[in-house]
């Protein structure tokens, strides 16, 4: 079996760039002959996807020159948008996938493609449904978003694969800090991930006088920049700007931090691996009961709290700080050992190298 992946590599670096990437070197590591077409723009905005714009559709034609690869292999797995024009922009692929009768798997990561479809008519609608109806199999990232293809495929060809954190993560047990506040955010600076919300709640905590030490770590939506400027200033030296970090920093980063915070409310949310991030490490987690995140986070694990709501969050560190040696053992290696055995890059690998057997056999 061959497989071709169809979608974002980075940079820039989100979840789906980066699970393809962790995918393909899978692929080379277990043998699995493959081969890739890279869909990267390199937009990132609260917005992405939902407009039409002639600059993205014009800087995307070079990318379906790779269309021919489509008949040298004999599976496609695809991880396209979940808007309209997000689907459409992959319709030469599958429409060249149906023409040759190659199956194609659609990976969503996200939340929303059951809510476009329901919110087109005409033959949008149409259109949006002859795309995805036609795919052999679809795969979402926990059992609440199984809906997203409602309407679309039967439940019978939806699979679940859980998102995953990077190996080296685990290749050390952290001493988590139990002498002040830790936090780390680690995403994209964009309003509906909730910066703006983190930031807000730092500054009540230093109004309380709460002695805590901060790292915000992301690319800075251009939109909310200064937003967020204004904010940092105020913070001051109690709050770090890193920007992007990856590899050994952003691990050094995860582990000397004690809680992580994501109170995301993006409405394309699915199942952040940055999330998984901060459980592999050992922090405790405030994040919102938002798209998948009930599914994988309790309160066994930290606190899920109402989306834009700076005051929340500060309640929740404010409960923290109360006792930082006590929520740090509470929590700490009850997260690691629960990411440890259930969101890795083999169980990822595997369970999407299982339907992609499943339906290469079923199409041989």
């Amino acid at each position: 079996m061959k497989v071709l992946i169809i979608g974002p590599f980075p940079l820039p670096i989100d979840g789906c760039s980066y699970a393809n990437k962790i995918l393909q070197q899978n692929f080379v590591a277990e043998h699995v002959a493959h081969d890739t077409v890279n869909t990267n723009t390199s937009v990132i905005s609260s917005k992405q996807g939902n407009q039409f714009s002639f600059k993205k559709a014009f800087s995307f034609i070079p990318v379906y020159f790779g269309a021919f690869k489509i008949f040298s292999n004999d599976v496609v797995y695809l991880t396209p948008g979940q808007t309209f024009f997000g689907i459409v922009k992959y319709s030469p692929f599958i429409l060249l996938c149906i023409l040759s009768n190659k199956p194609y798997v659609i990976h969503v990561h996200g939340n929303y493609l059951g809510k476009q479809y329901q919110l087109l008519t005409g033959i949008k609608k149409k259109i949006f449904h002859f795309l995805l109806s036609k795919c052999a199999a679809g795969i979402v990232l926990s059992k609440s978003l199984v809906h997203n293809f409602d309407g679309l495929i039967p439940l019978s060809k939806v699979f679940v694969v859980e998102n995953f954190v990077d190996n080296t993560l685990y290749s050390t047990v952290p001493q988590k800090r139990t002498d002040k506040l830790g936090i780390i955010y680690l995403s994209n600076l964009m309003r509906e991930k909730g910066i703006l919300d983190v930031l807000d709640a730092l500054l009540l905590l230093q109004k309380s006088n709460i002695p805590f030490e901060a790292t915000i770590a992301g690319s800075m939506e251009v939109g909310i920049k200064p937003e967020i400027e204004s904010r940092l200033q105020q913070l001051g030296s109690s709050v770090a700007y890193v920007n992007t970090i990856t590899g050994d920093k952003k691990k050094q980063k995860l582990q000397e931090a004690n809680v992580f915070v994501l109170p995301t409310y993006y409405k394309m949310e699915g199942q952040p691996i940055s999330l998984l991030e901060g459980l592999a490490t050992g922090n405790i987690i405030i994040s919102t009961q938002h798209a998948g995140i009930p599914d994988i986070i309790g309160a066994d694990n930290g606190y899920l709290v109402k989306p834009q709501s700076p005051q929340e969050i500060a309640a929740c560190l404010e409960k923290i700080y109360a006792d930082i040696p006590g929520n740090v053992k509470r929590f700490a290696d009850v997260n690691r050992n629960y990411a440890a055995s259930t969101f890795t890059e083999n169980k990822f690998f595997n369970k999407i190298f299982e339907v992609l057997k499943l339906v290469a056999n079923q199409h041989s």
